[in-house]
């Protein structure tokens, strides 16, 4: 071989390499996705057997927190497995410096899940503090599925995994209702401030699911209308209802916690079986990517061009209808035939759908990547503004929201444009 050829040979089996290193990388992180699900899954539940256990001053659900956390003590084992072996290949792989630190930060956040539980069992935690310590680990969870998110530039792994993440975050949401509504039921009426929370919860998961049918597939969000349909939601809705009427000032009599708790987890569970087949679909994509990555090591890139043994590349080009002299010569060379009007009988297509295919493509590529670059943009944009209006108004992160909610509705402008503003004016914010 020459140097020159075998100087690209080097380049392409460089190529195929990193290309298949990246997509190991991207399935151990779909791993670790996968384990966080079922984790935050599990804390989800147990948030909200912890909430009617506290609300009913220990008399209820007693049996039902002792399930529930070992549960959560197997999923919390599983996924710190993972995390492991995460920083075992860590100087092997290419991954994210900022993944690692959320993970930091969950791991961290583990220390004092016990010292919370054992509060919960004695009933010396009150029931805000509980959710709210639940809430924060699960929002660190969370975080690590974002990273995940912003750290493929592979356009339909990132559509996939964006979409996941705001299933997930409405899914959460979707368990601080279950949580926060369980204490109203049980405690038998709500405060202003937890019936404001309760309608808060509502529209966010709205949001969050709006996005999630914005980036998944046909099948998934036809598989979410399906399972959050029936029966059983028509009874969670009217109880949803009953609860959001009643406001602050009415009492919440005729209905049991476990009567809406049973109903909430039914919805919950519904979107877990919606999340797993998320995750199955996202394993899948990562691995089909990988399998064929590793194919293309072993045996040759599946993009390369034929080449004859000439060792240039074989294509003749028709212009017009097919010549039957280059199409016998093409046989017995094995040149490939591309004809403009697309009527070459060798191929069956033509230059110009060739062109058109590969642009149209590339431009699906590109815009879905943008979306997704855009959408995980924005809400690190307002995450950072809600940070600021936190420290500086003392408000907490639903109340800053509704504060860069309110804001935009009344100067007709996007949250995203309000939150700039919001980051602009920041270090004029600061104490001199």
């Amino acid at each position: 071989m020459r140097p020159f050829a075998e100087q690209a040979e080097r380049f392409r089996s460089t190529a195929r390499r990193l290309k298949a290193q990246d997509l190991r990388q991207l399935v151990m992180v779909g791993d670790a996705v996968s384990s966080v699900s079922a984790f935050i899954h599990s804390l989800q539940k147990e948030r909200g057997v912890s909430n009617v256990y506290l609300g009913s001053r220990g008399l209820e659900f007693g049996e039902r927190l002792a399930t529930t956390r070992a549960a959560s003590r197997a999923d919390q084992a599983a996924v710190c497995e993972v995390f492991d072996r995460l920083q075992e290949v860590a100087g092997e792989v290419a991954f994210d410096a900022r993944l690692f630190s959320r993970i930091a930060c969950v791991v961290q956040d583990l220390d004092s899940l016990d010292m919370m539980r054992d509060r919960i069992a004695r009933v010396t935690a009150p029931a805000v503090d509980a959710t709210a310590y639940f809430v924060d680990l699960i929002s660190a969870l969370l975080a690590i599925v974002f990273e995940a998110s912003d750290a493929t530039a592979d356009a339909e792994t990132s559509r996939a995994l964006v979409a996941m993440f705001s299933f997930m975050q409405g899914k959460e949401f979707a368990g601080q209702e279950r949580a926060a509504t369980a204490a109203g039921f049980s405690s038998g009426c709500f405060t202003h401030q937890k019936h404001s929370q309760l309608l808060k919860l509502i529209d966010a998961q709205t949001r969050s699911f709006q996005f999630f049918t914005k980036f998944a597939a046909p099948e998934l969000k036809a598989l979410y209308d399906e399972k959050l349909s029936g029966p059983d939601m028509i009874e969670f809705e009217r109880l949803r209802r009953i609860a959001c009427l009643a406001g602050p000032t009415a009492g919440l009599t005729g209905i049991t916690s476990q009567q809406w708790y049973d109903q909430a987890t039914r919805r919950m569970d519904a979107m877990r079986f919606v999340e797993r087949k998320l995750d199955d679909d996202l394993q899948g994509l990562c691995k089909a990517k990988l399998a064929a990555a590793e194919i293309a090591i072993g045996v040759g890139d599946v993009d390369d061009f034929p080449v004859g043994e000439t060792g240039r590349y074989q294509i003749a080009f028709v212009i017009g209808g097919a010549d039957e002299a280059l199409l016998s010569d093409a046989a017995e060379t094995g040149a490939e035939v591309l004809s403009v009007d697309g009527v070459s009988p060798r191929v069956g297509r033509s230059i110009l759908d060739i062109v058109q295919s590969q642009a149209g493509r590339l431009q699906q590529m590109s815009e879905e990547l943008e979306a997704a670059r855009m959408a995980i943009n924005e809400r690190k944009i307002i995450d950072r503004a809600k940070g600021i209006l936190m420290r500086h108004r003392g408000a907490s992160e639903q109340e800053a929201y509704e504060l860069l909610r309110k804001t935009a509705m009344s100067q007709n402008r996007r949250i995203k444009e309000v939150a700039e503003a919001v980051i602009a004016m920041s270090d004029i914010l600061k104490p001199a």
